[in-house]
């Protein structure tokens, strides 16, 4: 047996990592000796990880047999993962053992739960300043086509612009923040975003081409950011607690949405579309500038008595940092955890949740306006009304879904399962009722079941994206997103076709067409994601140890 803390805590690890050995007691080297300096049996006090709030508590010793026993399943579930013979683990309160900052994720008694709920809300607001920025072209685009004389098809691909863009920076936006952090890549969207649409007015009167760059620019830009903030989320937050976090951060772009389309049609009549993309430019420089001050990419990084930085990877029996032998087999990890059924489900529904909501976001507007003779005033209502129901589930979920599984009433696969299967039928049931609908109320009302319940996502695939990868969280994101995002640059132009592009106007009549096929496609969601889900991280037996000839 290796006695170290370093070692100890390789086997903690590997039993956590177990479905049966989670918090199960550890033999440590004194109990061959007989016991001398652990318990009086030999078996170290250990137990399981409480939830917030809760108090760990001390298993009653245990026979010799039977602490035996568990020493060689524990030693079985260390080799499983790959890390060498067991050793023994205290986890009494030793920061040195109990390594509260494993592979930077917050453990749930560590004392830094305060914090890490600042932190959430901090990136729930992140959340909701970058859904604005994208959102909010929506609106624009309406005042911005009667002045310029926008056709249909010029309308489609300025709506697919920041998606073109968005797309190509999600990956390596990913394995820059799980490298450096969330907060510099946020930090960096955030400016961006608030140059982009100061210079709107100026690049839409040099023509349709600038402008399409401009967008295209800023969802360039802004694409690191939303796996900067799942990184920063799965550092901070674990069990419970991410749950509720992945809900907050559907709140987030709930809010988004709600200033996008509550305020910036409102804005545009009464001042103009100029000065409504000036403001919301200014509202996300205010907001760069609460999080250059207080957002953090990590908790605090706290080293034991040996010396050993505790967010890295776990040392080999030779105490070298594994790393992996050869850009061959990092390769082989990336393909085989981007290709695992759970990833490919998560991202499936990802992809899909936004090719419906970025194609309402995009046409909602008009489809009131043009084809149902809404004013801009009703046109807003009409878009805020389910925004602000969703803005009600997301909160009242986020703390319903917490207590269920603090509680044990329902496990973190059924949440997921339940959650995302109700958003998607109540989508799927809008949209159907949407392609019926001939007056703006009844429309709104459609729209209440997709908009206002889309944000139960967060606790379905939402959160599950933080469940699939414990070690490339960054790299799954970006992945996800980048197929996400496709979903969100194909919609608008899929609408288009559908509508009729011919060299002009849209065609009336296609309308309920349009919204049926919409409604097939949450269908399809369900089918992909719920019968493939799972909460056990992909990588966790993946992490590339090399031999020692």
């Amino acid at each position: 047996f290796a006695s170290s803390p370093q070692r100890r805590a390789q086997l903690r690890r590997a039993c956590d990592g177990h479905p049966l050995m989670a918090g199960a007691p550890i033999i440590t080297p004194a109990a061959v000796g007989g016991g001398a300096g652990g318990t009086s049996n030999g078996v170290e006090a250990t137990a399981a990880r409480p939830r917030h709030g809760a108090r760990a508590t001390t298993p009653p010793k245990r026979p010799p047999e039977s602490a035996a026993a568990d020493a060689g399943v524990a030693a079985d579930a260390e080799n499983t993962d790959g890390a060498g013979p067991a050793g023994g683990v205290d986890m009494v309160r030793d920061p040195a053992v109990e390594e509260p900052m494993k592979n930077g994720g917050l453990e749930e008694d560590c004392p830094y739960e305060a914090e890490a709920v600042r932190q959430t809300h901090l990136l729930t607001g992140a959340r909701a300043v970058f859904q604005m920025t994208r959102i909010c072209f929506g609106p624009l685009l309406v005042d911005m086509s009667r002045e310029y004389n926008y056709t249909a098809e010029d309308k489609g691909r300025l709506l697919s612009a920041f998606a073109a863009g968005y797309a190509l920076t999600q990956v390596i936006g990913g394995m820059i923040s799980d490298k450096y952090g969330g907060k510099p890549v946020i930090a960096f969207g955030l400016l961006t975003s608030t140059m982009a649409l100061l210079a709107l007015p100026v690049a839409a009167e040099f023509g349709i081409h600038q402008t399409y760059w401009l967008i295209w620019m800023m969802g360039l830009t802004q694409g690191p950011t939303f796996p900067a903030q799942l990184v920063s989320t799965a550092k901070w937050t674990t069990g419970s607690l991410r749950s509720y976090a992945s809900a907050l951060a559907a709140a987030g772009s709930t809010i988004g949405s709600l200033l996008a389309l509550g305020f910036t049609p409102i804005l545009a009549s009464r001042a103009g579309w100029r000065f409504a993309a000036t403001f919301m430019g200014a509202c996300t420089l205010l907001f760069a500038v609460v999080w250059s001050l207080l957002g953090q990419s990590r908790p605090p990084v706290e080293k034991p008595s040996n010396g050993r930085d505790l967010t890295k990877e776990p040392a080999d029996s030779d105490g070298q940092e594994v790393e992996a032998s050869s850009a061959i087999n990092k390769m082989w990890v990336y393909a085989t955890l981007l290709t695992a059924p759970p990833v490919i489900a998560v991202i499936s529904a990802h992809t899909v949740g936004n090719f419906v909501r970025y194609f309402w976001m995009g046409w909602g507007p008009t489809y009131f306006r043009d084809m149902l003779g809404s004013s801009p005033d009703e046109a807003a209502m009409f878009m805020l009304v389910p925004e602000v129901l969703g803005l009600l589930v997301s909160f009242a979920s986020a703390n319903l879904g917490r207590r269920l599984q603090r509680t044990g009433s329902l496990s973190a696969l059924m949440s997921r399962r339940l959650f995302a299967s109700a958003s998607y039928l109540l989508a799927a049931a809008g949209m159907w009722g949407l392609s019926f609908a001939s007056t703006p109320a009844q429309a709104m009302l459609c729209m209440c079941g997709v908009q206002g319940f889309a944000t139960l996502q967060g606790l379905g695939w939402g959160a599950n994206y933080l469940d699939v990868s414990k070690y490339h969280s960054g790299l799954v994101t970006g992945v996800g997103n980048t197929m996400a995002t496709g979903g969100s640059w194909i919609a608008p132009m899929f609408a288009a076709w559908i509508l009729g592009t011919g060299g002009g106007d849209v065609d009336r009549d296609q309308w309920p067409r349009l919204f049926l096929a919409f409604s097939v496609a949450n269908l399809v969601g369900i089918a992909i994601f719920v019968p493939f889900c799972s909460v056990t991280a992909v990588d966790l037996h993946l992490q590339s140890r090399p031999k020692k000839g």
